[in-house]
């Protein structure tokens, strides 16, 4: 078993993208070379571009469902509040030493709190249940709880956290007359376009580092608020 791992490094420390995805691996060497980098940038769009396109073949013969999710988000939170919040849920922890573990179990208790309590994570309505609970989590995480994270598979790991922040977008509020033909197509559509994006940032976080992960992020998200 222990061969097997080393070799999944291996593979995933000295090739792209493609054999990350098969043998997801913590254990990749960081590099932030400008021809590596261009690699990753052009995967992520070029695969985003022709998710995009299709769903806006779909939207143009109307046979997309509407969406409001948005409206009611100002600018700065569509280009740098959710890119930022997302990453920090969705991508931070892959890197699994144990402060990254307790920063990330912070942050995320208190945003669950915070939805949980039905109140914006800036507001101080519950303020001091909010930050009991969040702080009794963060303990928890930094005594016992990185040790059992660091446990999983990471693999597993791996593939649940892109999963996840795929299903979390299809919260947003689509709205429309029943299932059709072209609202399923279209909701197809959105689930690879997220979970493949998911794939490739998380891809970036353990290869490159976690800012260009904001960034494409961020980069995504600009042509909504414009």
């Amino acid at each position: 078993m222990k061969a097997s791992d080393n070799h999944s490094s291996a593979i995933s420390s000295n090739k792209g993208l493609f054999a990350f995805l098969r043998h997801p691996s913590e254990d990749v060497t960081r590099d932030n070379s400008p021809l590596s980098l261009l690699r990753t940038v052009l995967w992520y769009f070029s695969t985003s571009l022709i998710l995009v396109v299709g769903m806006a073949i779909l939207i143009t013969l109307d046979l997309s469902p509407s969406t409001d999710s948005d409206r009611h988000i100002p600018v700065w939170g569509i280009v740098l509040f959710l890119p930022i919040a997302e990453e920090l849920a969705f991508r931070f922890p892959l890197r699994r030493k144990r402060w990254i573990l307790t920063v990330w179990a912070g942050i995320v208790s208190y945003i669950l709190l915070s939805m949980a309590l039905n109140t914006k994570v800036y507001e101080t309505s519950y303020l001091p249940e909010r930050l009991i609970g969040c702080a009794a989590v963060t303990v928890g995480i930094w005594f016992q709880g990185w040790k059992w994270l660091r446990s999983i598979k990471f693999s597993w790991y791996f593939y649940l956290l892109a999963i996840a922040f795929g299903f979390a977008h299809l919260s947003n509020s689509f709205t429309g007359n029943g299932t059709t033909a072209g609202t399923t197509a279209f909701f197809l559509l959105y689930s690879i376009y997220q979970i493949s994006g998911g794939l490739i940032l998380g891809y970036a976080r353990i290869r490159h580092g976690f800012l260009l992960c904001i960034l494409l992020h961020i980069l995504t998200n600009l042509p909504a608020a414009l």
